[in-house]
């Protein structure tokens, strides 16, 4: 995997928006929409070059969103970001609940310090090939290298095993959203 450089930033979020298709828990933040997802994408891109790390496979069919949770900086942009989400992502119907459900996933995550995988997004076109696999490999290989846990949420039930064939265990689980949602760790 290499780190993000400007020129990727169309095709990541295209990956992310097109990957995350149906998925739960983004679709309980953002609605349906492809617009909300794009946005919800770009927000989570910029939060994560501000206080994190994004990477894109070799082949450019892959990406990880990390960010460290010891890492909370706020500058300018982020306030505007925060803005746009909530106003072309979320809508303000849905703000509530969704600050609901940030209070809840951080109240359950770690108090030390760790290496957080908001996104691990593969084109579809390519899942299932292992291109995912490599992406989580290199990802484990640098929280080893910074002595961080790695965590992380999901819904999408045809990845619970996937996690669980890496080392993750399930730490914590709720149906509070209206799906079930489990963090997963891997110290």
């Amino acid at each position: 995997m290499r780190k993000f450089i400007e020129q990727d930033r169309e095709k990541i979020i295209n990956i992310l928006v097109n990957s995350f298709e149906g998925n739960k828990s983004v679709d309980f933040v953002v609605g349906k929409s492809p617009k909300g997802r794009e946005v919800l994408m770009e927000y989570s891109l910029e939060n994560c070059l501000e206080n994190g790390d994004v990477f894109v496979s070799n082949s450019g069919n892959s990406c990880v969103l990390i960010k460290y949770s010891d890492r909370k900086r706020k500058p300018f942009k982020l306030w505007i970001w925060d803005l746009k989400l909530a106003l072309q992502g979320i809508g303000l119907s849905r703000i509530s609940k969704v600050l609901q459900r940030e209070s809840a996933i951080e109240s359950v995550q770690p108090k030390e310090p760790f290496l957080y995988v908001w996104f691990i997004g593969v084109d579809p076109k390519f899942q299932g090939k292992g291109e995912g696999s490599k992406l989580l490999k290199s990802v484990l290989s640098l929280a080893k290298e910074k002595s961080l846990p790695i965590c992380l949420e999901t819904s999408t039930e045809r990845n619970f095993k996937w996690y669980e064939s890496f080392g993750f265990s399930v730490y914590s689980s709720s149906v509070q959203f209206g799906f079930p949602f489990y963090f997963y760790r891997k110290d």
